[in-house]
């Protein structure tokens, strides 16, 4: 998978699309970013922080799947973003912050049928 390109089409979604990251299980940034002009709410030692308990989050969930199916995405909302997480292929997960008042139903089909083809 081209990384770069990827993120950059997720990002060209919807233009209330903040940021998209994708990441290795072992915590290794692959490609991604923020939009231009927008800046984190998260300094950046809280950004590592918050990726690693992402990451365990969504390992922990793998141990369901033999019960309820694989998942396709998490999402979590706080007071200032949106944070919604996909399992890529090869231990690797998307993640995508927005805004709060996005349509997130609609994106998420959208990056859906993206993770699918890729």
């Amino acid at each position: 998978m081209d990384y770069a390109k990827f993120s950059s089409t997720v990002l060209g979604l919807e233009p209330q699309i903040r940021a998209v990251l994708i990441y290795h299980y072992n915590g290794e940034l692959l490609g991604g970013g923020m939009r231009e002009g927008v800046r984190s709410h998260l300094p950046p030692e809280e950004i590592t922080k918050s990726t690693l308990n992402t990451i365990l989050r969504w390992k922990s969930r793998e141990l369901l799947y033999p019960f309820l199916g694989k998942g396709k995405y998490s999402i979590t909302e706080y007071e200032k973003i949106k944070r919604i997480t996909f399992p890529l292929k090869d231990s690797m997960l998307l993640i995508v912050a927005t805004e709060i008042g996005v349509n997130h139903d609609a994106i998420i089909k959208k990056i859906i049928q993206l993770v699918e083809e890729n």
